[in-house]
């Protein structure tokens, strides 16, 4: 959100060699200097020919890969335009701005369009990985909830609404809300002058998003520690019933009997083993195979009982869903790999983002302190600034990276996409 463009700072990048004494470098000052910029000039345009490569393969690969076109994920897809937008319209202009030492000779409309589409694409990236946030805390809360209400209905909802949000905050410099006296006075400069604006759209745009995920984020992630260390509490050692060599046969109470092949299905009941011992078995020299079950509950007792004249050994069972508890632990899995992927996501953007939003109040607060003083004494180091500005719109570009690293499936789809090539 370049709010006050700072060519002027790789400026002073190549002034800072003119003050070194007896170099090479300021034997050729005017050369170096000028190969230096070049080479800032390829580097700045290196971060949107790749931020939009980059997010142009996130959405051919939700598009194209059935596996991939989640709720989450199309959150991600309204990111990664949000992240085009920003590498298509803005960072072009803003290397245009930082390579003709702060002069803009574009025009006052084209400079207020390019500063509104610029709050409106850093707004959405941020309002988008907010969406993002609050569906993964319903998917990691209130399971059973998202799983019932997980419509495309309602994620078109939100992302129209993001949209929505990120337009009507930067609508105001559409509007005329920058054209200030301080303005007129320097016409060669496309930057923000109102400050009041600084801190409405500070707030809407990154302030009040960045408490809403901070808060999401820490109760999934304490949700997510208190059931593992309740599935920990939960983790007793299972008894194991053996089916004795003097027993024909392990049977349920119904008279079915009892298999430990496949999935044993989850149910009560009590099972009976007969202790009599046949002369069939011993004159065919058959034996019985030790059946082995588990039995989830620890304070099961066997009962002897008399029935029939045969000596029964019976015993109240619980047996776990094996192929549930399966498929449960890989969903589990799958959430908690979602939400760690996303939580790096965050962590990423509020390293990029905060920095230039700290700088960006502070940029407001002297706006205002100078309104007031015949002698502007408050001023914002311009190369410190620009810095951050750039730090910002990089976020953009190690979204998609972020994606490839940690997410196999989007890996694996963009390497389909690259080579043809991946695991289906």
């Amino acid at each position: 959100m370049n709010e006050n463009s700072t060519g002027r700072g790789f400026e002073l990048y190549g002034d800072l060699f003119d003050f070194l004494p007896n170099s090479t470098y300021s034997t050729n000052s005017t050369d170096n200097r000028e190969a230096d910029l070049a080479l800032v000039k390829l580097l700045l345009l290196f971060f949107p020919a790749f931020t939009i490569f980059g997010n142009v393969l996130v959405v051919l690969s939700v598009y194209r890969e059935r596996q991939l076109r989640t709720a989450t994920n199309y959150f991600i897809v309204s990111l990664a335009i949000a992240d085009i937008v920003v590498a298509m319209c803005v960072m072009p202009l803003a290397v245009y701005v930082e390579v003709n030492n702060n002069k803009w000779q574009l025009g006052d409309i084209l400079c207020d369009a390019w500063v509104a589409t610029d709050v409106m694409g850093c707004t959405a990236s941020i309002l988008n990985l907010t969406a993002i946030s609050v569906d993964r805390f319903i998917a990691v809360t209130q399971p059973i909830k998202y799983a019932r209400h997980k419509s495309s209905g309602r994620v078109k909802g939100m992302l129209i609404l993001v949209w929505i949000v990120s337009i009507a905050i930067s609508l105001p410099i559409a509007c005329g809300m920058n054209y200030t006296n301080a303005r007129k006075e320097t016409p060669e400069n496309c930057i923000f002058y109102n400050s009041d604006f600084l801190i409405y759209s500070s707030m809407g745009s990154f302030y009040i998003p960045c408490i809403i995920m901070i808060i999401l984020y820490w109760r999934i992630f304490r949700v997510i520690r208190l059931r593992a260390q309740k599935q920990r509490r939960n983790h007793r050692t299972p008894k194991i019933i053996e089916n004795k060599p003097e027993t024909h046969s392990l049977k349920r109470f119904d008279g079915t009997d009892a298999t430990t092949d496949g999935a044993v299905p989850h149910t009560d009941g009590t099972l009976s083993a007969p202790s009599e011992e046949t002369d069939d078995r011993k004159k065919s020299g058959g034996y019985s195979a030790p059946a082995i079950i588990e039995v989830v509950e620890s304070n099961v007792e066997p009962i002897r009982e008399e029935s029939n004249g045969k000596s029964v050994t019976k015993f109240n069972f619980h047996l776990r869903n094996s192929k549930k508890r399966k498929k449960d632990k890989t969903a589990n899995k799958r959430e908690k790999k979602a939400t760690k992927t996303l939580a790096i996501v965050l962590g990423v953007f509020l390293f990029c983002w905060v920095p230039f939003f700290t700088i960006n109040i502070m940029n407001a607060i002297c706006i205002r302190y100078n309104l007031f003083h015949s002698h502007p004494a408050c001023n914002i180091d311009e190369m410190l600034f620009s810095f951050f500005v750039w730090l910002g719109y990089i976020n953009s570009f190690l979204n998609p990276i972020i994606y490839t690293i940690f997410n196999v499936e989007f890996r694996r789809a963009f390497k389909r996409l690259l080579f043809g090539c991946g695991e289906s």
